[in-house]
């Protein structure tokens, strides 16, 4: 048995938790735990739900790159990512924005037109009109036209 960099990892992110905690945070007997973090060689399992259950990064406690704690993961990226990656990472993230809007708007000019236009619908009893509760919704949402389109298709003109 000998005190590896991995050992003495493990000894700095579990700190003063007992191997009986540390057992229960595992679901590991406290016995295996104990000669885990005497020098014994952890299972994957145990030291995955380690890491997981105290929230240490998981390639921190492997190698010792990177930050301790999980939580400190984004900002170290942050920190270590080069320009063209960030640019990168925020031209893809406004593309995904910039869809979901467009999603939302054709979401909206549809409702809109089935408000507008749908006036009346038959039901077993015959014509049934839209309530004026309804009506003032529709008269209450405003004209829009689709990006991109220069206004010539847009729902506000049914």
């Amino acid at each position: 048995m000998e005190d590896t960099q991995l050992h003495q990892r493990l000894k700095t992110a579990v700190g003063r938790r007992t191997f009986r905690e540390l057992g229960e945070l595992t679901n590991t007997h406290p016995e295996t735990v104990r000669r885990y973090m005497q020098g014994h060689a952890p299972s994957v399992e145990f030291v995955a739900t380690l890491a997981a259950s105290i929230k240490i990064n998981g390639e921190w406690l492997l190698t010792g790159r990177g930050p301790m704690l999980v939580a400190d993961i984004k900002d170290h990226a942050l920190r270590e990512a080069n320009p063209g990656e960030l640019l990168a990472a925020v031209a893809a993230t406004l593309e995904k924005l910039t869809e979901r809007v467009e999603r939302i708007e054709v979401f909206l000019q549809t409702l809109e037109l089935r408000l507008r236009v749908g006036g009346t619908h038959h039901g077993e009893a015959g014509v049934v009109h839209v309530s004026d509760r309804v009506r003032s919704v529709a008269d209450a949402l405003p004209q829009r036209t689709p990006p991109n389109d220069g206004g010539a298709a847009g729902a506000g003109g049914a």
